[in-house]
């Protein structure tokens, strides 16, 4: 089944004509025969979209939309009308009230099915928009009717015409009645289309003369990243059922079927432009979710949820091409002091600045990873041990060379840094001697190990783990000694650092 579909008519003859006309494509279809039973009938099958008739026996198609309003698992339903006259009056009030199309009788099989694929579709990107909103745990609200409006206001809107005279006199009449700033152009204008900023509407005219034009630009405007998510609205010009419903397949989100119609397009504006702006708001949600997921909120960096896959496509990659990699864990050494003699905000800013240091002498398609609390991992495809080493003693010495001057610390902070370096990558068949770790599990504990050595030996220095590819548990029995030596160590230092 393509979806549900709701058909509300108090005629029992136009019910059972549209369902035979919409299980023929392969809808579910269910029915209800007033404005009062619509909501109880929609709360139990929970429609794709509603069809009404405009008038029915206890209220009108703007009823159904604030019936299913008040549901708000019904709210964003998308609804269309079904009028029995052409009337341009009672048209544009049904849009206001919220009402998605209004089609007159006889229905125009065409367009219908194209009108309900394009709202069922929309609506279905809308929700899966909204699911990755709640996955990804964002907490922002939906935007307010008052922030809305803001948030449109200053709306960039494009027409684009067959000629620039249409394009020119279609912003003339228009402007009046909108906020929006109107550009006018010609079908070439593709490139000024891209330009940034993009248009966030493009209002585009199917003329009769370049129809095959406007719909080739119409999917070409869908397809581009650049306007992927600016809003698409055809005009048939002269009005074209056909043309309309081609329109809407090739990815159009709105359509004026009737031809241009100055006070229909201000209102089909509006409505798209509000479910734009709520878009938006979700993707940019969603993205920021995601970033907080990878990065670290204090110094930007990303974290070990993002580095340990990092290093895994850098290992691989590795291995095909026969390349060496280098992993380095940093541990800034004695950090625990700075927040006990300076309090954590010191201790904060010490971080970042130390971020940035270690930045600055990275290469792009590095990587720098904070994975603990003073630890970082650094990533560096491409690089055998001579380089890696030299890098590692720069990073070094950048710690240690200039004091962290913290803001409300009356005096400069000297810190210093130890780093454990491991090489992995390259071919294992090549040459007698040991091949270097390719196994990312196994490379992060050397690095870790040699990272304990140079704590051990007196920190402030590099230590290459240069050390044959052990068994997993071999590995750990002979770290666990340095650590616990090491946090020995530290107790006793802090300890003799305290006041008598």
């Amino acid at each position: 089944m393509q979806g549900t579909i709701l058909i509300i008519d108090g005629v029992a003859t136009n019910r059972i004509m549209l369902k035979v006309q919409l299980s023929a494509s392969y809808y579910r279809v269910v029915q209800a025969d007033s404005v009062a039973s619509a909501l109880s009938v929609a709360q139990r099958c929970s429609p794709d979209l509603v069809l009404t008739a405009m008038s029915l026996p206890d209220g009108s198609a703007t009823e159904v939309v604030a019936s299913l309003a008040s549901d708000t698992t019904l709210a964003n339903i998308p609804v269309i009308a079904v009028s029995a006259q052409n009337d341009n009056a009672s048209r544009i009030e049904a849009l206001s009230a919220g009402i998605d199309d209004v089609l007159h009788q006889p229905l125009d099989d065409v367009i219908l099915q194209a009108r309900i694929r394009s709202l069922i579709r929309t609506r279905s990107s809308r929700d899966d928009l909204t699911l990755q909103h709640e996955a990804a745990r964002t907490f922002e609200q939906p935007l307010t009717e008052q922030e809305c409006l803001i948030e449109i206001r200053n709306s960039k809107v494009a027409l684009v015409a067959h000629d620039a005279p249409t394009a020119a006199q279609w912003a003339t009449r228009l402007q009046p009645l909108v906020p929006y700033h109107l550009h006018s152009h010609q079908i070439g204008d593709i490139q000024l289309l891209m330009t940034d900023p993009v248009p966030d509407v493009i209002v585009v005219e199917l003329s009769e003369n370049a129809v095959g034009p406007g719909l080739r630009l119409l999917a070409d405007l869908r397809a581009r990243a650049a306007t992927r998510d600016s809003v698409v609205i055809a005009i048939p010009s002269p009005a074209d059922a056909h043309v309309a419903a081609e329109a809407l397949d090739r990815g159009a989100h709105d359509v004026l079927q009737s031809g241009f119609n100055v006070q229909e397009l201000a209102l089909r504006l509006s409505t798209q432009l509000r479910y734009k702006a709520h878009n938006d708001r979700l993707r940019a949600s969603v993205r920021s979710g995601l970033r907080a997921a990878v990065e670290d909120p204090m110094t930007g960096l990303y974290n070990r949820r993002y580095a340990t896959p990092f290093l895994d496509r850098v290992a691989r990659n590795a291995t095909d091409t026969n390349e060496h990699f280098a992993l380095m864990l940093i541990d800034l050494d004695h950090f625990k002091r700075v927040n006990d003699h300076y309090g954590h905000p010191a201790g904060d800013a010490v971080l970042v600045e130390t971020s940035n240091r270690l930045l600055k002498l990275l290469r792009p398609v590095d990587l720098l990873a904070r994975v603990g609390g003073e630890e970082f991992m650094i990533v560096m495809p491409g690089l055998g041990e001579a380089q890696a080493s030299e890098v590692s003693d720069r990073l070094c010495s950048e710690i240690s060379g200039t004091p962290f001057q913290v803001p409300g610390v009356g005096k400069p902070i000297h810190l210093t840094t130890s780093i454990g370096l491991a090489i992995g990558g390259g071919n294992p068949c090549v040459g007698s001697a040991p091949s270097p770790l390719t196994n990312v599990t196994d490379l992060i504990a050397d690095a870790d190990r040699a990272l304990y050595r140079a704590k051990d030996a007196g920190r402030n220095q590099v230590i290459l783990s240069s050390a044959p590819a052990k068994g997993k548990a071999d590995r750990k029995d002979r770290a666990a000694p340095i650590r616990a030596s090491i946090k020995t160590s530290r107790r006793e230092l802090f300890v003799r650092s305290q006041p008598a």
